[in-house]
């Protein structure tokens, strides 16, 4: 019976997570500093169950079933894991094609109306760069259209049967959000029509029409749509990966862009990449991305690509602290939260103090993100015991375990103070 191994303690999760990482890559063809490899010869099934687990949370699992399949030969598997990676396969291969089907109605109804769309991330990036669809998992279809089309689009969408998922009643504000509420129909795949490719709060110079001039004609489903360029695509792709999520998506995100490399090797202008990296003020997301993807999945990169965008005076450990955050499985570790793990650290008595009453007292406006039925109600200031509550039940024994200096949970708060100055690090100056 396959099945989860249990979290265990945290120490024991670490030295798992690393093996069962390093033999993820191997399947996958690469050694743990992106070297091509052999596949491992001989997994236990234990270690095969954690892979596999692994990979699902990752997202690459008809990738890995891919890999595995075509060195069956030489991999020795069992056969439940073979029927494992079937079935979570098959699955996602139907999610690709009805997916795709949905990507292609959208589409075909866009150009009808003479509206011009941009097809972003994963629908291009399956239908192209992996060349199938069923290796490149995706829960939603991302187009974009120019800002004043974005109303026609939308209504043309509802049309098609699609209708806002989440405050159908609320307008979307332009000024903080780089996409419409997500259009949803019965049994269909969510669409977010995006008018630009990263928050606009965000203090970047993305040239917007230079991303209309310089995109592409190209045949998704057999629709004729428009895709980024492929130096904008890869400063997308950084973008996605380093600012929007940091790094939480994991490696499947730097595996994009080894496949973009590799698809579009003798396309991409390095140059016109980096003058572009500095242009929108997004060096430094790009570096850290294309770094952590030449040395964790060995894309190729040319070496003076990278130099050419390391900022003045890049702290070493910054790298470091990036490849255990893309690596980390949150799912997979006692959570030690920030505010516990910054208190420990070297601050001021008031400085622990403002700290914890920010935590145990958040703002009104804090309070409405963390409990919507509190902003309809007049009595918003009853649902902060319910804060407490959540506090105490979350994390009360991580809290005891620090404050009795157990070993394995003092080096998770560690871990979070590193992840603390590297997310610090990540964001935007301006």
């Amino acid at each position: 019976m396959w099945r989860g191994q249990g979290h265990g303690r945290a120490h024991g999760v670490r030295v798992d997570q690393q093996r069962t990482d390093e033999a993820l890559l191997a399947c996958l063809g690469l050694g743990v500093d992106g070297t091509a490899t052999g596949r491992p010869r001989t997994l236990s099934d234990a270690d095969w169950n954690n892979v596999i687990q692994r990979s699902a949370r990752l997202a690459i699992t008809p990738l890995l079933y891919n890999r595995v399949k075509a060195d069956a030969p030489a991999t020795v598997i069992p056969p439940g894991a073979v029927a494992i990676l079937r079935e979570i396969s098959v699955g996602w291969a139907v999610t690709s094609l009805r997916l795709h089907h949905d990507l292609t109605r959208v589409l075909s109804a866009l150009r009808r109306d003479g509206i011009p769309v941009i097809v972003l991330k994963g629908a291009y990036l399956g239908a192209v760069v992996y060349g199938d669809i069923a290796l490149r998992p995706m829960s939603d279809i991302d187009l974009m259209v120019r800002r004043g089309d974005l109303p026609k689009a939308q209504a043309l969408l509802c049309d098609m049967g699609y209708s806002k998922r989440d405050q159908p009643h609320v307008d979307v504000d332009y000024e903080a959000h780089h996409h419409v509420h997500p259009l949803t129909r019965p049994d269909g795949v969510p669409v977010e029509l995006h008018w630009t490719i990263t928050r606009p709060t965000a203090p970047f110079k993305i040239d917007l029409d230079g991303l209309w001039e310089r995109a592409r004609p190209a045949l998704i489903g057999g629709v004729e749509a428009l895709v980024l360029s492929v130096e904008d695509l890869l400063l997308h792709l950084c973008l996605h990966a380093a600012f929007d999520h940091q790094f939480f998506l994991g490696f499947r995100a730097c595996w994009d862009i080894r496949q973009t490399i590799q698809h579009h090797d003798s396309e991409i202008d390095w140059e016109q990449l980096q003058d572009r990296a500095r242009q929108w003020g997004v060096s430094k997301y790009v570096y850290l991305t294309l770094h952590l993807a030449k040395d964790l999945l060995g894309a190729a990169v040319p070496p003076h690509a990278i130099t050419a965008l390391r900022p003045d005076g890049f702290d070493p450990r910054l790298m470091a602290w990036a490849k255990a955050e893309l690596l980390t499985d949150r799912s997979a570790a006692v959570p030690v939260p920030p505010t516990l793990a910054q208190m420990r650290g070297d601050m001021r008595i008031r400085a622990k103090l403002w700290l914890m009453m920010k935590s145990v007292l958040p703002s009104a406006k804090a309070m409405r993100r963390m409990y919507p039925a509190c902003a309809s109600s007049r009595l918003g200031y009853l649902y902060y015991p319910l804060r407490w509550v959540d506090l105490l039940w979350r994390y009360g024994w991580s809290a005891c375990r620090l404050a009795a200096r157990d070993r394995e949970t003092m080096a998770l708060a560690h871990r979070e103070q590193e992840r603390a100055a590297f997310l610090e690090w990540l964001k935007p100056v301006g």
